[in-house]
């Protein structure tokens, strides 16, 4: 009995782990502003053949995002960048 208890509460930690990783969505801290990474996110489309439509897809939103909660959201990438600098 104590050994099927001790299996389910690990099961129980592991999976618990697991939901908090998810939740975090892989979020990697950075030392750039919203604005810098806005910036740098326009600067990067300058490079395309449809500038105006890549900053709106691609820099706009995550931009809005990040002002909102400090988390800049790549529309082109699984991962996010989190900012202590909103500005």
């Amino acid at each position: 009995m104590k050994a099927a208890l001790a299996i389910t509460f690990g099961l129980y930690a592991l999976l618990a782990g697991y939901q908090t990783a998810g939740a975090q969505e892989a979020c990697q801290a950075a030392r750039s502003s919203c604005s810098q990474m806005n910036a740098s996110c326009e600067q990067k489309c300058q490079a395309g053949n449809n500038p105006s439509a890549c900053v709106a897809r691609l820099c706009a939103v995550p931009f809005s995002g990040c002002k909102a909660n400090g988390i800049w959201k790549s529309a082109s990438s699984p991962t996010c960048l989190k900012t202590n600098n909103r500005s």
